[in-house]
């Protein structure tokens, strides 16, 4: 009974595959129809490429011969903007016809290009580059320079950077490592302090900064001591080393002073002189000169904006400062004539004995005793040269200046009017500085100056008629 059914199975099956099974294969063999052989459903295009339509490879018949067909693309891809674009295919034979879909994504799948223009490329020990002159650019992002990465390894330095779509470029150059850049080493404050006798000596430190080991400022070396107990010169030495050996190194001076004494035996004098004053920075002046017990002499005069300031005057007398005569009016007409002049000169000396009670005969004359602007008053009659006489025959000393301070039009710079004055003292026994105290810039070097002067040696004085007197070539 079973070897029966076993035969009846294999029968049926045999039927089955003979009339079921070849047919259909023999039919979908031979008969015809459209035939996909190649199609992309889904294709990326790079953005501002040029999109060319990809219907894929598809015929119409049967296994043995399939005919070519007609292809008909519907859609538009623009491929100046990213996005995904449907192009629907339709495919037609005699009468026939098909259609399929496909996505086109356009897309940034170019990369940026980087360029390194610099030779002889190092790296630091670890793995820090410098700042070489590099261009990173993308065809969409532009100049993408900033956002370059650096590592040095292996003798080489690995540039890289991705744009905003993800795409990464990597760029190795060869290259050595090697650090033999010593680091930064800066003050704090000034390389050059002065310091009174006997105040505290405050230490500013300073800071460090290494390209490859970054901030060393709390490695810094600090060796050095002042002693502000005893006037004279110390040094503040700092040290920073890096990692790889490079040494860097700073001095700092510190100069201890005593107060000025003005009634010192005769050595290196400075004589600080203002002319044309006074003004609204000469109370200034004087609380300056006052901190430091430091004498100075002003030319006064009584031009338009030294109106109001008598009791500058007053008290620059009070004070112990000398009061000296530079004009009443300041106008070059004065050098018209002999008369001219000393109507105006005895005026400004009958204002300054008005105020202290002294009569004053030491003067300055306008522009120097050496100015030619007198030969445009004076119809070529060489006033000045007439003048020095006449005026020390009438009692008076006339003082020049062998430094000018620079403030009469040179600069209006603070600290070039310190470095022109004491870039010009020397070891000679007198100076007299040329400075006017109705400009601020001028007196707000007078600190600086004083300070310079007291720590190097000199004693400050103001001149009196018994000073060693200073005078220009007569140029009139």
């Amino acid at each position: 009974m079973k070897k029966w059914n076993l035969k009846k199975l294999l029968f049926a099956l045999v039927m089955i595959l003979v009339l079921v099974v070849v047919p259909l294969s023999l039919y979908t063999l031979l008969a015809p129809k459209f035939r996909v052989q190649t199609f992309d459903e889904e294709i990326k295009v790079n953005i501002g490429s040029s999109f060319k339509p990809n219907s894929g490879s598809v015929c119409y018949g049967n296994f043995f011969s399939c005919e070519s067909v007609q292809v008909e693309e519907v859609g538009e891809v623009d491929t100046s903007k990213t996005g995904d674009y449907e192009v629907k295919y339709r495919y037609t034979f005699e009468g026939e016809s098909m259609e399929k879909e496909q996505m086109v994504k356009v897309l940034d799948l170019e990369g940026p290009t980087i360029e390194v223009k610099s030779e002889d490329l190092t790296y630091c020990p670890n793995g820090k580059v410098p700042d070489y002159e590099i261009l990173a650019t993308d065809n969409l992002d532009g100049d993408l320079t900033s956002q370059v990465k650096k590592e040095g390894k292996d003798g080489k330095i690995i540039f890289s950077v991705t744009d905003s779509s993800g795409n990464e470029t990597r760029l190795e150059k060869d290259a050595t490592e090697k650090d033999d850049i010593p680091p930064s080493l800066i003050l704090n404050g000034d390389a050059t302090k002065y310091i009174k006798k006997n105040e505290s000596y405050q230490e500013e430190k300073a800071t460090s900064n290494d390209f490859c080991d970054g901030d060393l400022s709390n490695q810094i070396e600090i060796s050095g001591s002042v002693d502000t107990s005893k006037p004279g010169e110390y040094q503040i030495q700092y040290k920073i080393q890096d990692s790889s050996g490079n040494v860097m190194t700073a001095i700092r001076q510190v100069f201890v002073y005593e107060n000025n004494n003005y009634n010192a035996p005769n050595g290196k004098s400075i004589y600080l002189t203002f002319d044309d004053g006074p003004g609204k920075y000469t109370e200034n002046l004087l609380n300056i000169l006052k901190e430091y017990n430091v004498k100075a002499t002003f030319f006064v005069t009584d031009q338009g904006l030294t109106k109001g300031y008598d009791q500058m005057i007053l008290r620059a007398y009070q004070e112990g400062h000398t009061i000296g005569l530079h004009s009443n009016s300041h106008s070059y007409s004065i050098y018209t004539n002999e008369q001219t002049y000393f109507d105006d000169l005895y005026a400004i000396q009958a204002k300054v004995e008005r105020i202290t009670g002294a009569k004053s005969y030491i003067i300055r004359f306008p522009g120097g005793s050496s100015n030619t602007v007198s030969e445009s008053y004076d119809g070529g009659t060489k006033i000045m040269s007439r003048l020095t006489k006449a005026v020390e025959q009438r009692g008076f000393r006339y003082f020049d200046w062998n430094i000018a301070s620079g403030d009469a039009g040179e600069t209006t710079n603070t600290n070039k009017i310190v470095s022109n004055v004491i870039s010009s003292l020397g070891n000679n026994s007198t100076y007299v500085v040329l400075q006017h105290d109705i400009k601020d810039y001028s007196v707000n070097a007078v600190r600086s100056i004083i300070e310079y002067g007291l720590s190097h040696g000199y004693t400050f004085r103001a001149l009196t008629m018994q000073s060693p007197v200073v005078h220009h070539h007569i140029n009139n």
